[in-house]
C-alpha cells in the first residue's frame, strides 16, 4: 500500500509539473523583441556630399553655364515605424544643411574663379522619406538661391536607401519652367 502511495503521489506530481505552461520561452521571445527594436532604433548617419559642378544655364541661351561649388551635410536617422520583422515600415529623417556658390560664365570667354558670384545656397531643411525593402527611394528637392531676382534655384535628386543618401541629379530652374536638360552624376 505503502508503494502504491508513493507510485500516485509521484504520478501526480508528474502530471502537475508536465501540465505547467513552459516558461523557459517566455523570456526567449521577449528578449529577442526588445533585441531587435534596440537594433533598429539607433540607425544614424552623417555624411557630406559635395557639390562641384557646371550646370546649364536654364535661360535659352547657348554657351552659357553656371559653375556651383559647396557641400551639402547631412543628418540620417531611421525610424521604425513598425519594427515586426516580416513587413517592417521604415522612413528615413533627413536633415539637410547647405553651402553652396554659383558663378556664372560662358563658354566664349575663359572662366576665372574671380569671376563675381551669380548667388549662393545657404539652406536647411528637414524632409521624411518612406524607405522600402530593396529599392532607393528618391526624394527631389528646390533650394533657393539667394542674391538672384529672377526666382532661379536649384533642383537636386536624391537616391535614398537603408545605409546612404546618394546624388542623383541636380539641375538649375527657372519659375514655372521645367528642366529640359539634367545633369547626372
Amino acid at each position: 500500500m505503502k508503494n502504491l502511495f508513493v507510485s500516485l503521489v509521484t504520478v501526480l506530481v508528474l502530471f502537475v509539473i508536465g501540465c505547467q505552461e513552459n516558461s523557459i520561452t517566455d523570456p526567449i521571445a521577449n528578449e529577442s523583441a526588445n533585441k531587435v527594436q534596440a537594433v533598429t532604433l539607433d540607425t544614424y548617419f552623417h555624411g557630406t556630399i559635395p557639390l562641384e559642378a557646371v550646370l546649364n544655364d536654364p535661360y535659352p541661351i547657348g554657351n552659357s553655364y553656371y559653375r556651383i561649388s559647396g557641400q551639402i551635410e547631412y543628418d540620417f536617422r531611421i525610424l521604425y515605424l513598425d519594427p515586426i520583422p516580416s513587413a517592417p515600415q521604415r522612413s528615413a529623417s533627413i536633415y539637410f544643411e547647405v553651402n553652396a556658390d554659383l558663378q556664372y560664365f560662358c563658354t566664349l570667354y575663359p572662366f576665372s574663379y574671380e569671376d563675381n558670384l551669380s548667388g549662393f545656397i545657404a539652406e536647411v531643411s528637414e524632409d521624411l522619406v518612406p524607405l522600402g525593402g530593396n529599392f532607393a527611394s528618391l526624394l527631389e528637392k528646390t533650394f533657393t538661391i539667394q542674391g538672384r531676382d529672377d526666382g532661379m534655384v536649384l533642383k537636386v535628386r536624391f537616391a535614398v536607401t537603408n545605409d546612404r543618401i546618394e546624388l542623383n541629379a541636380m539641375w538649375l530652374a527657372l519659375p514655372n519652367t521645367t528642366a529640359t536638360e539634367i545633369n547626372h552624376y
